[in-house]
């Protein structure tokens, strides 16, 4: 008995420790989902979230669409402004003339686009459609429109919009709904 103990305590040990060792870490994940979730409140359904409700949800839904919309936004400027940064380090830094002509192409472009979104933006808005976002990226224009649904003549007004102040082709330009 002495020698089968011996023989198979180390093998024991280690497999002892590995179980130990797993135990510990799932002890460790299940404290720290805990403490990670403690501050969040449970989703429970109220009875304004509840489908029966139409106007409660549909005002639900028209508030996301619009922090949908500014978020968008604020993402878009953020990220531009990181972009135009960078580009007028590069700039600054004094790069070869290569680099550096590069560097005010892409800036120009970037600040042409910027204005181009902003103007059909504008445009699209015009026609009855409060909430629109443009993004014009490497050859295509993507539309979003706050709107449930849009017909045909709504799709053709804002592709003309598009189309005219881009001067892109109607394969590269989409255009869907937010909802």
């Amino acid at each position: 008995m002495k020698e089968l103990i011996r023989r198979y305590g180390k093998w024991l040990n280690k497999r002892v420790l590995t179980a130990a060792g797993l135990c510990l870490l799932l002890a460790a994940a299940v404290v720290t989902n805990i403490l990670v979730n403690r501050g969040k409140p449970e989703a429970k359904e109220t009875e304004a979230q509840k489908p029966s409700d139409v106007t409660q949800v549909s005002a639900q839904s028209h508030t996301a669409d619009a922090n949908f919309f500014a978020a968008y936004r604020e993402e878009r400027d953020t990220v531009r402004t990181q972009e135009l940064a960078y580009l007028d380090a590069i700039v600054s830094q004094g790069a070869d003339t290569e680099t550096l002509s590069d560097a005010q192409k892409q800036k120009l472009e970037l600040v042409n686009a910027m204005e181009t979104e902003l103007t059909v933006e504008n445009l699209v808005r015009a026609k009855g459609f409060p909430e629109v976002i443009v993004s014009i990226h490497k050859g295509n224009v993507n539309v979003v429109v706050g709107a449930d649904t849009l017909n045909d003549e709504q799709v053709a007004q804002i592709l003309d919009i598009v189309l005219r102040e881009t001067g892109k082709s109607a394969e590269n330009v989409k255009i869907s709904t937010a909802l």
